[in-house]
């Protein structure tokens, strides 16, 4: 899961400690690592959890929009893809995975942000 930097060296993923919510499965920060490379998102479970469940993938080719999500007293990164797949990553500081992400091929993030209620994303 390397990825190319711009001299063609060798780089090390961009990882991150975050949350996620995933419609299926919900932690909190800090109980999930983001490892985001070109090819896909993967998120991994930590403090010995991921013995019992995970890892989680997201293929950059499913990846169709990433923007940022308000919650009512803090910022996530939202993820929509293919066949419904809508993810969202809890974090405190949005801004560097947007752009990381960016950097890595991703779509760019969306200038809207969407209010996140209870039962769903509403745009």
């Amino acid at each position: 899961m390397d990825t190319a930097s711009g001299d063609g060296t060798k780089a090390e993923p961009y990882r991150v400690i975050v949350g996620l919510d995933n419609q299926q499965f919900r932690a909190t920060v800090p109980l999930i690592e983001l490892v985001a490379t070109p090819e896909r998102l993967e998120f991994r479970a930590r403090f010995g959890l991921g013995r019992i469940m995970g890892p989680w993938h997201v293929e950059r080719t499913e990846v169709t929009k990433v923007f940022k999500v308000r919650l009512l007293w803090s910022h996530c990164v939202g993820i929509r893809g293919n066949e419904g797949l809508e993810w969202t990553i809890l974090t405190s500081s949005p801004d560097p995975i947007l752009l990381t992400l960016e950097e890595l091929g991703y779509p760019e993030p969306s200038r809207e942000s969407c209010r996140l209620f209870v039962g769903g994303v509403v745009g």
